[in-house]
């Protein structure tokens, strides 16, 4: 048996237990934490080397409820994506959440999604994901709502209630696609073959379930709005849901329906992603044009997560090797980018008090190391060359023309520009605004948030110049689908 593909899921849910009952001292749970998030990256890192496509069998109840895992190449990317930025915030959490011995509870959560988070990685199927992706919506409710405020109650509320529906639509339509195939496995290419021809109008229901129940985590509009309201949250919070856990385990869960499930080649017959493609389209031009008209920093940088996740899922309705492999790369490159600017904005809040874009006028004369690291994501994420959001985001270009559709760069490339216009000025306002002549004492965030800000910030460069070894692996998953 290969019970080792188990230990990454297993060891933070174990330990995330034990840190909420145990409730150990500030010293002595910050250990454990580190520890727990450390060496579930190297166990992530040894089920790449050594078990690869190997199957472990949870249990079987019948042919619909078969859970088992199966940690492919696909799952292993963004396996090893979760493992190294929960590393990262983790660090920024002990800081930011501050010497407290009573938020055992919110580390117990904190842990318990990581490993959540890994199960829906190393999911064989689509029942698998299905159970950890509802299993995901409990582990982050907790979190979402750890303020206790009404405003962080009411968010917690709107946020159940927008994944619950979502997750009765993915529910639907996976009892009608099982009608149909007796099948939910993830094979390349998908499990329908054929089967479409005689029932065309039944899997194009299927298709639109999952799309629309998977892109509520997705952030697809016009199921978006709980996305802003979460911005309650901590800090740490917002990273994980915007960069990491939620939403890319919506953009995850729809790659795997698209190509490994139900198969491009059946989507396009069914024309279901003519609709889709609207909504991506949508999404995109309206999470940006919604970012520039936003004074607070977190829901400037929410509704800039809505129209970046809109270009993944571009690759998942335009049908192209390139396209695809563009999609991959903003998974990866938009989560370094996007935790990296809520980290920044984090620091600001927590040491200055900072919410709102006037507020932080001459900012960058105080905090130059967390502003400059700012400016530097945000420049990744315009996508100016050769950073890493330029890489992504020219295959994605590439795709839509190699698809006859010069709509795609186009609306790339408008996007591009309300992406400048609602982060522009964050770093003008910070650098160039305030009194010139006053004397301002340099005041950085402790190196518990200050070093993960800069290494992030360094990757994102060092992705953009460097980003061949990226490529060819997500090149070899494409070559299997197309």
């Amino acid at each position: 048996m290969n019970l080792e593909i188990l230990l990454p899921i297993l060891l933070p849910l174990i330990v995330g237990l034990a840190v909420g009952i145990v409730k150990p001292s500030y010293d002595k749970r910050n250990k454990i934490i580190i520890a727990t998030t450390v060496i579930n990256f190297f166990l992530v890192l040894y089920i790449l080397i050594f078990k690869t496509n190997k199957i472990l069998h949870l249990i079987k109840i019948n042919e619909f409820l078969d859970l088992y895992l199966y940690p492919d190449k696909t799952g292993i990317i963004f396996a090893i994506l979760v493992s190294s930025l929960w590393i990262f915030t983790t660090f920024y959490s002990i800081d930011y959440m501050g010497e407290k011995n009573n938020l055992s509870k919110f580390f117990m959560f904190f842990l318990i999604t990581e490993g959540i988070t890994l199960g829906i990685a190393f999911s064989g199927n689509l029942i698998t994901l299905y159970l950890f992706y509802e299993l995901l919506t409990l582990s982050t409710f907790p979190l979402v709502i750890e303020k206790g405020s009404e405003l962080a109650l009411n968010a917690g509320k709107k946020y159940l209630i927008y994944s619950f529906c979502g997750a009765t639509m993915v529910l639907f339509g996976v009892i009608l696609l099982f009608s149909q195939t007796q099948n939910l496995s993830f094979i390349p290419g998908g499990i329908v073959g054929s089967l479409v021809y005689g029932n065309k109008d039944i899997f194009l229901m299927v298709y639109l379930l999952l799309f629309l129940g998977f892109g509520v985590k997705a952030a697809l509009v016009p199921f978006h709005s709980w996305l802003p309201s979460a911005m309650v949250a901590p800090t740490p919070v917002s990273s994980l849901l915007h960069a990491v856990a939620v939403v890319k385990s919506g953009i995850f869960a729809l790659g795997r329906m698209t190509y490994y499930v139900l198969g491009w080649k059946v989507i396009e017959f069914t024309e279901g992603n003519k609709y889709t493609l609207v909504l991506v389209l949508l999404t995109i031009l309206m999470g940006s044009f919604l970012a520039m008209h936003q004074e607070n920093l977190k829901r400037r940088l929410a509704y800039s997560t809505i129209s970046q996740l809109g270009y993944i899922m571009l690759a998942l309705v335009i049908f192209d090797s390139s396209s695809y492999v563009g999609g991959m790369l903003h998974m990866l490159f938009h989560a370094t980018i996007k935790i990296t600017l809520f980290f920044c904005v984090g620091a600001i809040m927590h040491y200055e008090n900072k919410t709102e874009l006037h507020e932080i006028a001459g900012i960058g004369k105080k905090m130059p190391k967390t502003m400059i690291s700012f400016t530097v994501a945000s420049i990744c994420l315009i996508g100016i060359p050769p950073t890493n959001g330029f890489v992504s985001k020219w295959f994605l270009a590439i795709g839509g023309l190699e698809q006859g559709s010069y709509l795609v760069p186009i609306i790339l490339l408008l996007s591009a520009f309300f992406t400048a216009g609602y982060l522009i000025p964050v770093i003008s306002t910070a650098f160039f605004k305030g009194n010139p002549a006053q004397e301002v004492e340099i005041s950085e965030p402790n190196n518990f948030m200050l070093v993960p800000i800069i290494l992030l910030a360094s990757i994102n460069v060092i992705l953009g110049f460097f980003p061949n070894a990226i490529i060819d692996t997500i090149q070899l998953a494409a070559d299997k689908l197309f």
